[in-house]
């Protein structure tokens, strides 16, 4: 349960713009629905905190002008103050909320429980934060949080639990879509699929469990159809032959079933792509080291974390924003629907125009 409430302050109870009046004497915008948000989160017994980077007459207004419990003004070093706030509150990061827009709020996100920043927040912030809300800095975001907060807070139902699951997708949906390294390592694979197909290579795909099934989807959408009519494109799932997956497992250990494969089948040039949530998979990473010692492209589809292995393994590695297994898998079956269009468009241009 969320008790106290940190506010970075420009930026989000403002729009981030200043006004400059003719005697030089700075301004800022305020919207007066955020003035109300506060005074709401105090009615409804939270405790308030701001802590900002400024330290200016304008700053002393926003002092003023709030219910804070705590206010700390011309510190940069967030991170250090929150960390004291809640030694001395005697809180776990479970029971704060941040919000933040700017590049001295990047590290401080997730350190709180239950992190927001504003729609229009520096793109490394709306990585960091949990909540990217809809509404703009100095625009109304904070009523949006103070429904998310009360929300958060209320006692479990099962119409919340639904609609955590949809807000955690929607949230890591939105985070990709702010995360043009991941569109950049999409794009590059996709190339490089067409030109491993046009060469008549072969994409071959692996995982255990869910990820097995994701393997097998996705290189169905290959196989069959996408939305076009055309030629096959040749993709292997190395998950479904149980007859091989056992013989291996059983004679040389699981780890080296999907390796033992790609000894029998792959080539140089062709596309190996191993799906883990976890990035640790034993037999995933043997798969993607000998993909990558043998002149093939070596991929990795995982989540946030990425162990050594995994780093030493792969060519490529795309994160799903997450560290939660099923938003992870969603975003695995995403992408590879992703590459199969992109594939296919490239490949069959006849009733697609060429993409870039």
């Amino acid at each position: 349960m969320i008790e106290l409430v940190v506010f970075d302050i420009d930026g989000v109870l403002t729009d981030g713009s200043i006004l400059v009046d003719s005697s030089g004497n700075e301004q800022k915008r305020i919207n007066i629905k955020d003035i109300d948000a506060v005074y709401e989160l105090k009615h409804r017994g939270f405790r308030l905190a701001a802590i900002t980077g400024e330290d200016s007459p304008i700053v002393s207004y926003f002092q003023r002008r709030f219910p804070w419990d705590y206010f700390i003004s011309g510190c940069k070093k967030k991170v250090e103050i929150l960390s004291q706030l809640m030694d001395e509150l005697k809180l776990d990061r479970e029971s704060v909320a941040y919000i933040g827009d700017g590049k001295y709020d990047i590290d401080v996100l997730p350190h709180a429980g239950l992190s927001f920043c504003p729609a229009d927040a520096v793109q490394e912030a709306q990585l960091a934060a949990d909540v990217v809300l809809s509404r703009n800095g100095g625009e109304g975001c904070v009523w949006e949080m103070v429904g998310i907060l009360a929300d958060y807070n209320a006692p479990p139902s099962g119409q919340r639990f639904f609609l955590d699951r949809l807000e955690e997708h929607r949230l890591i949906f939105h985070r990709m879509a702010a995360d043009r390294s991941l569109m950049g390592q999409m794009l590059a694979l996709a190339r490089q699929t067409v030109a491993c197909v046009r060469q008549g290579g072969q994409i071959f795909l692996c995982g255990n469990g869910g990820s097995a099934a994701d393997a097998q989807h996705i290189a169905t959408e290959f196989i069959g159809r996408f939305y076009q009519e055309r030629a096959a494109i040749n993709a292997e799932a190395l998950s479904v032959n149980t007859s091989t997956l056992t013989a291996i497992g059983n004679d040389y250990g699981f780890e080296r079933v999907f390796v033992r494969q790609l000894e029998a089948k792959a080539r140089t040039g062709d596309v190996v792509i191993g799906l883990s949530t976890s990035g640790r998979s034993p037999n995933v990473i043997q798969a993607l080291h000998y993909a990558k010692a043998n002149g093939m492209l070596s991929v990795a589809f995982t989540g946030m974390d990425e162990p050594r292995e995994l780093q030493e393994a792969a060519d490529l590695i795309v994160h799903a924003p997450s560290k939660i297994t099923p938003r992870i898998q969603e975003c695995h079956i995403f992408l590879g629907h992703l590459l199969a269009e992109y594939v296919e468009a490239e490949l069959f241009p006849q009733n697609k125009e060429k993409l870039p």
